[in-house]
């Protein structure tokens, strides 16, 4: 599928964007108004960088967890503690008392106790 330089646009501004608009530093919103001068080619270039950068920051948090450390998370609105399990390639596994079965979570969502 061919993405044109309008929708790429318009999918940098919406992960940028998020769901809750927050307020940027002027260097990061100078960099948001100029995406209308970029050409596809750069923005291409633009959201592989991202890509790259959001993935070994990635890895940077999940490798804070350690088999046996106990963390905390949010789900639907309840505060949820258990221990670490396992640390998969993606997903931390949590382990939480009175559950048969681990909670495969996002590591950027776990806080250490």
């Amino acid at each position: 599928m061919k993405i044109t330089k309008r929708q790429l646009r318009r999918i940098i501004r919406e992960e940028l964007m998020l769901e809750n608009p927050v307020a940027f530093s002027p260097e990061l919103q100078s960099a948001i108004d100029q995406l209308d001068n970029f050409s596809a080619d750069e923005l291409m270039e633009l959201w592989r960088a991202t890509a790259a950068a959001s993935r070994k920051k990635e890895k940077e948090i999940k490798a804070g967890f350690k088999k046996g450390d106990k963390v905390e998370f949010d789900h639907e609105g309840e505060t949820i503690t258990g221990v670490v399990a396992r640390r998969g390639a993606k997903f931390v596994s949590v382990d939480v008392h009175g559950w048969s079965h681990p909670w495969k979570r996002n590591p950027s969502g776990l806080r250490k106790i």
